[in-house]
């Protein structure tokens, strides 16, 4: 990268000072023998970073080496820092040969990052502005700090206390990685750090990142925030200035696979190069999935925070693990459709289609009834980074547990999961509970069907309607789509969706709802109906689907209600308008499916209306008229207005559906 190349290189000679220089010398102490001591761990140090760590473990201590990884801070979290330099130094005071130390510590590269929230030894306050400057309390006279957060460039080096350090200088500015340069005094009385220097970290708030929701650029967003790609530089420039700091991980999985770029603005000519993250160009994105996951987020209450490693060289699995480890703190996993990076959401769906015997290309279909025995899980204790524990990973107390699937298994199947970027033990066991339930979901479901469900994709949910295969009326999430142009169809593989287990998930519900279960012939024989039978215009409003929606939750001070935008309604055989409309009374921080009955399926004015049933927004024997709209999650009281998903199919990966196109 242009403007930390040089700076980067002679710091890395800089570090190589702590193998032989000692860090904090006190008085009538041999120099030689703190300087083997200290060279001798530095050894460890380096046979221990031959291999890039893992960056699974606690990232409390403070790590040493001369080429380490870079970390990467998200969220507001503590990081113990990566060791820059270190080396004791001044003149003899009070027959203290160099009482001065000074140690400089990074804390994350990919910068700016917002700032320092709270400089910290052995874990306990410094009482230290954001700023920088002098310790307060204990340490008061002792020990000061100076700060920056990693622009680019740094206007300057960091400022040691005392002028005089050897090998530091002006050159030193560490362009792009936010720092502190540690300054330490040793008490002649032996009072402050008498046990040695202290164990230095901080707590920082992490990485700025892009919102498309304050994007009045973009489709549906409203604000100052903007995208640019990098290889326009000046337009990159000012989009980087537009960004604010987020603990949100679907804005934060956004900007890691987007990836992050730095330039140095001090030479002409100069262009962005990538410092962090997978770099993939915005066209090969699914933005929408990232905004909607980040919506998904901001309901539940779950964030991301701790500190990831971009790898030295090469590592391109190391990005890939990254970034699911920050999507796997929102309950989401990757997955690509039609070539394109998107997001498998645990969240609440609208089925877009029915897939029925008409629409199969094959007459062979795969069932599977789930995972093997040994990986259904009945009970996981979720482990996550707690502030209340000196930031370590911790096991929860509570291991989260289904009673019915203990009941089924007739034994405890216990495991503990690690969220590496988790940092609330609610969240943590929400995240456990989903996982509960995914290992239990029917599937996978291999099925072949003809060109009318090509628009369909990895993460869609669509009623399965095959009951000579004991699926009757079955959500499913579709995981893969292979296309098979020979015979003009796709293979699609799906596992099957349990719609209670959000609520469950989510602590709203005391009873975990049903295991899933392929249906018994008797339950086949007592639901099964004449293909004579089957209600024509039904069919018809079961597959259609509504374009241009918009949905809208508001707060209205005691209740919610929800503003259903004017928009068109796709059948098979025409296009309708329908006007706007709105549902008041609606209880606050409450997740609803939309619906309105159109018999007539001529549109116009119609009344939305609301449940909280999954099943009773759908189009069903019961309610042969139901057009499902979408679904959406209340705000909270006094909270911001909320949006929703509509039911509209994503055209081959997040588009709209050409209006003027009629599938055969």
């Amino acid at each position: 990268m242009a403007p930390v190349s040089g700076v980067l290189s002679t710091v890395g000679k800089v570090a190589g000072i702590v193998a032989t220089v000692a860090a904090f010398i006190p008085g009538g102490q041999p120099v030689a023998l703190i300087a083997a001591a200290v060279s001798a761990g530095a050894n460890v140090g380096a046979s221990l970073l031959a291999v890039p760590p893992p960056a699974k473990g606690s990232v409390n201590g403070i790590t040493v080496g001369s080429d380490q990884p870079m970390p990467y801070l998200i969220g507001e979290t503590y990081y113990g820092g990566s060791r820059a330099y270190q080396i004791g130094y001044g003149p003899t005071v009070k027959k203290v040969q160099n009482p001065y130390a000074l140690i400089v510590d990074t804390y994350s590269g990919a910068g700016p990052i917002e700032g320092l929230v709270d400089a910290q030894a052995d874990f306990v306050s410094l009482g230290i502005p954001p700023a920088g400057g002098a310790a307060t309390g204990y340490a008061a006279g002792f020990l000061w700090a100076s700060v920056q957060r990693g622009a680019v460039p740094e206007q300057s080096a960091l400022q040691p206390h005392w002028a005089g350090a050897p090998g530091w200088g002006t050159d030193y500015r560490l362009s792009g990685h936010a720092a502190i340069a540690w300054s330490l005094l040793f008490d002649r009385d032996g009072k402050i750090f008498a046990s040695g220097v202290p164990q230095l970290g901080a707590i920082w708030r992490g990485q700025l990142c892009w919102d498309p929701r304050q994007d009045s650029t973009y489709p549906g967003g409203c604000g100052s925030h903007r995208w640019a790609v990098p290889a326009d530089t000046a337009a990159h420039d000012a989009a980087r200035a537009s960004w604010s700091y987020t603990n949100s991980p679907g804005l934060n999985a956004l900007k890691y696979a987007l990836g992050v770029y730095q330039r140095d603005p001090r030479v002409a000519g100069s262009t962005y190069q990538k410092v962090a993250g997978v770099g993939l160009p915005i066209d090969a994105v699914i933005v929408e999935d990232f905004i909607h996951l980040a919506n998904v987020c901001a309901a539940n209450g779950w964030t991301c925070g701790g500190v990831i490693f971009e790898p030295a060289t090469g590592g391109q699995s190391t990005r890939w693990q990254n970034l699911c480890d920050i999507l796997a703190a929102g309950g989401a996993e990757p997955c690509w459709r039609g070539g394109r990076l998107g997001l498998k959401i645990n969240a609440p769906r609208v089925a877009l289609d029915t897939i029925t015997a008409a629409d199969l290309a094959d007459d062979e279909t795969v069932v599977s009834s789930g995972s093997g025995w040994e990986e259904r899980l009945n009970t996981i204790v979720p482990k996550w980074r707690s502030p209340d524990h000196k930031w370590e990973y911790v096991a929860s107390t509570k291991p989260v547990s289904i009673a019915l699937q203990i009941e089924i298994d007739g034994e405890v199947k216990r495991a503990e999961r690690q969220f590496n970027l988790v940092q609330d033990g609610d969240q943590g066991a929400e995240l456990a509970a989903y996982e509960l339930f995914n290992r239990r979901e029917l599937g996978e479901i291999e099925i072949v069907v003809k060109p009318r469900l090509r628009r369909y994709g990895p993460g869609d949910m669509v009623i399965v309607d095959l009951p000579d295969d004991g699926l009757v009326q079955q959500p499913c999430v579709i995981l893969k789509r292979q296309p098979m142009p020979d015979r003009m169809a796709w293979k699609f593989t799906l596992m099957g969706e349990t719609p209670g287990k959000h609520a469950f998930a989510l602590g709203q519900m005391a009873v975990a709802p049903p295991i899933p279960a392929l249906r018994s012939t008797s339950d086949l024989d007592g639901v099964a109906v004449p293909v004579a039978d089957t209600n024509v215009e039904q069919l018809i409003i079961a597959n259609s689907y509504p374009i241009n929606i918009s949905l809208i939750g508001h707060d209205e001070g005691g209740s919610a209600s929800v503003t259903v935008s004017a928009h068109s309604r796709v059948y098979q055989d025409r296009t309708v308008s329908v006007a706007a409309s709105s549902i008041t009374g609606l209880q606050n921080s409450t997740s609803y499916y939309l619906y309105y009955d159109d018999a007539a399926r001529t549109g116009g004015t119609v009344q939305a209306m609301a449940t909280t049933v999954f099943a009773d927004a759908f189009t069903s024997s019961t309610n042969p008229a139901r057009h499902p709209l979408g679904s959406i999650t209340t705000p909270a009281p006094g909270g911001a207005d909320s949006g929703g998903s509509g039911s509209a199919p994503p055209g081959g990966g997040g588009g709209e559906v050409n209006p003027n196109v009629v599938e055969q």
